[in-house]
């Protein structure tokens, strides 16, 4: 098969089993897309956004023009013939644009310049007629979706319980229309924004200050732009006698011997990855060799088309332990599997910044500096966090804790990571795949200089 065919890729920890002994094995799945060719493009069906912005009074000044800037960011890239909308919500909910085709942009251009910040926050109301804009005709779109940014928590409106919140994301995606949530400052809802992105289907952001929140939008769009496939799922049989872990934070729904989880929308050039562990019985670590485990993968079209992935399983023979112990681990699975590690440990960082024991977050920062030295991504991100941690600033130490370990598990990565190991060479690389050091921080993209 081509390297520029959609395909799966399994890659186990070690190339075999130790023969006769109970064990455990990591393995590396990965979904990847084909590389883009410029030669084939081909009209597309409209995307469907609905622009859902947060104008309550603690958005006044900086915060509310740069997400008005985001927000035309958006409409001005977006095809003549693409549906938007343009929702502002505070206590109260309003729609400045119904969901129409975009046009010549002056109707946008018009409302955004009208928004004006206003009252407390009704979040779930703001997101709800955000998604009920394009609910209707999104089994037409190439991609029907909010982009909801609050700087706050729900605190109005019909429901202001953030499970509730994310359980109606979920329901909106399961109907086509799916949510990205962007978080700005020190006092919005992390735990509300990103499950109400993971539950949507969508992606989730924060910006550590106004000024960076061009980025993640930035980054939205060139995802929306290069889209492949939609709707991934996973799905991985096991023998019976086989059991199966997922290491990564995504949702799944397992039967026995079948687990099925949802991977991220998929680029092209870019591969979606699951980091599983299996529990192998010592019956079956032969030298004949066995099969461990069956995937397959579903997706379509951002128009909708059924993808086809070919099912792959993975076979490994065992052999002694003196031979297994030579064997060399696998370089890129080493790697994912300290990224899933590292979002843990930042996990636990955050739980001990609850209690504002800085001493103890700065000793667990230097010892995992020595944890994960082998991992330049990962020491990038413990030195931004020990700037944090200095600072003793707990709101945005938790935040990007959260944030960043949440990233660990889920980003898509580049297919050629597993040639490039840690050599970061980050701005020549699709906004969507950076492995940035600080989740919150504008790093690559300048907020264009212009007003609405």
């Amino acid at each position: 098969m081509s390297t520029n065919d959609a395909q799966i890729v399994i890659t186990p920890s070690k190339s075999a089993l130790i023969d006769g002994v109970a064990q455990k094995l990591i393995v590396l799945m990965r979904v990847q897309a084909p590389d883009a060719n410029p030669f084939e493009l081909k009209k597309r069906k409209p995307y469907h956004l609905a622009l859902t912005l947060d104008r309550s009074g603690s958005m006044s000044g900086e915060p509310l023009f740069e997400a008005v800037l985001c927000a035309k960011y958006m409409i001005d890239r977006l095809n003549t013939t693409d549906i938007a909308s343009l929702i502002v919500f505070d206590d109260r909910v309003r729609t400045m644009v119904p969901a129409k085709e975009v046009g010549d942009r002056k109707v946008f251009h018009q409302a955004l310049a009208r928004i004006h910040s206003g009252g407390s926050t009704n979040l779930y109301g703001g997101w709800r007629s955000g998604a009920d804009s394009i609910l209707p005709e999104a089994n037409c779109a190439a991609l029907a979706r909010v982009l909801l940014l609050s700087d706050g928590n729900a605190n109005k409106g019909e429901t202001t319980d953030c499970n509730a919140i994310a359980a109606y994301c979920a329901e909106a995606a399961e109907l086509g229309v799916s949510t990205s949530t962007y978080g700005l400052g020190r006092n919005f809802n992390e735990e509300l924004m990103v499950e109400m992105a993971t539950q949507g289907r969508g992606n989730h952001y924060y910006g550590d200050t106004a000024a960076d929140l061009y980025e993640p939008f930035a980054t939205e769009f060139d995802l929306i732009s290069n889209l492949y496939a939609r709707q991934v799922k996973l799905t991985l049989v096991t023998p019976k006698d086989v059991k199966l872990k997922l290491l990564n934070d995504y949702p799944i729904n397992s039967k026995e011997t079948i687990t099925i989880t949802n991977l991220p929308d998929l680029a092209y050039g870019a591969e979606a990855w699951a980091l599983i562990e299996l529990e192998i019985p010592a019956t079956m670590a032969l030298a004949s060799g066995c099969e461990l485990l069956q995937a397959k993968v579903s997706a379509c079209t951002p128009d909708g088309e059924e993808l086809d992935f070919s099912d792959k399983a993975l076979n490994l023979h065992a052999i002694s332990v003196s031979a297994w112990n030579v064997l060399l681990d696998e370089p890129l699975v080493k790697t994912r599997q300290a990224e899933i590690e590292a979002g843990a440990f930042l996990a636990k960082l955050r739980f001990v910044t609850d209690h504002e024991d800085w001493e103890t977050v700065q000793k667990m920062l230097e010892d995992g500096k020595i944890r994960f030295a082998d991992y330049s991504w990962v020491i990038e991100v413990l030195d931004s966090m020990s700037e944090l941690a200095r600072a003793k600033d707990s709101h945005r130490f938790r935040k990007e804790a959260f944030y960043t370990s949440k990233k660990m598990s889920n980003r898509l990565s580049a297919k050629e990571e597993a040639l490039m190991f840690n050599e970061l060479n980050e701005s020549q690389s699709p906004s969507y795949l950076r492995r940035k050091p600080s989740q919150g921080k504008a790093i690559f993209e300048q907020r264009p200089d212009e007003e609405c």
